[in-house]
């Protein structure tokens, strides 16, 4: 009988002589398995890319579209915010105008005073229309000045064109100015180059109408009216309007000035343009 020892050996010998070709056919396994894991790793990403790829374009546009969407919201909210700015800036810019074009007004009514030459000797001021107080029953303004620029009552209120009103009522920053054409307006006249004396009287109307005209004397429709100084609450030869309309029993006198859409008068001191004659109540 063999004894242990050798059987041990003998297979000792025998593993050694096998051991190659035994660790040849292990490498050969792993590299064969190596191999067809490539082969499955790389058909496992092709199948993945071919369910990958239709799904993201499934998923990708309702995305973009959401994005695309938002962009354009955000450009609409942006586009609505200038939008809103720039109607305050047009906004801004159109009272800017209107300021303007008022100033520009103003500017050219003031350069016609600026032609016009007060009596020497006399008080004068320019003052501003504040309110227009033209009613049924009167026809007056209120003027931006009082007696604290000067003032005084009586004094003569004059547009480019000439006489209109008289100053009736002083306070500090303002005073009131009646036109010729009040109904309590009463002036001493002259018509024509022969001066028939009359009294202009205002009715509240555009044209106020003369009284107390001489029967031996006549006018003619188109001839100048002009103060005459009587009484001396106006001075002589100030030019008031033209005969406009002559009736049976009534004479009307267009004014040269009604006061309508002034924005600035002048005011004169003459030394006899004081009030002497009172207005009828």
């Amino acid at each position: 009988m063999e004894s242990k020892l050798f059987r041990l050996k003998r297979i000792k010998s025998q593993f050694w002589r096998f051991f190659p070709v035994f660790f040849l056919l292990v490498s050969l396994f792993f590299i064969v398995f190596s191999l067809t894991q490539v082969v499955f790793v790389g058909q496992m990403k092709q199948t993945t890319l071919s369910v990958y790829n239709p799904v993201v374009s499934v998923i990708k546009e309702p995305v973009y579209w959401v994005r695309n969407g938002i962009e354009k919201i955000q450009d609409w909210i942006q586009t609505y915010q200038e939008n809103e700015h720039l109607k305050e800036e047009n906004e801004e810019l159109l009272k800017w105008r209107s300021l303007a074009i008022q100033l520009k007004e103003e500017q050219k009514e003031l350069k016609k005073y600026l032609n016009f030459t007060a009596p020497e000797k006399t008080k004068h001021l320019v003052a501003e229309v504040a309110m227009d107080e033209g009613s049924a029953f009167t026809r007056s303004f209120i003027v931006a000045a009082g007696a604290n620029q000067g003032v005084t009552k009586g004094m003569l209120a004059f547009s480019p064109k000439g006489l209109f009103a008289r100053v009736v009522e002083v306070m500090p920053n303002f005073s009131r100015i009646m036109t010729l054409t009040d109904y309590k307006s009463r002036v001493p006249v002259w018509i024509g180059e022969n001066k028939v004396s009359a009294l202009l009287i205002g009715d509240n109307t555009s044209r106020p109408f003369l009284q107390f005209l001489n029967e031996n004397e006549t006018v003619q429709k188109g001839e100048v009216v002009m103060t005459s100084g009587y009484v001396g609450v106006y001075p002589p030869g100030l030019l008031i309007g033209y005969v406009n309309e002559i009736q049976e029993d009534e004479v009307r006198v267009q004014p040269i000035e009604n006061g309508e859409k002034l924005s600035f008068v002048r005011l004169i001191d003459f030394p006899l343009s004081k009030p002497l004659l009172e207005e009828t109540e």
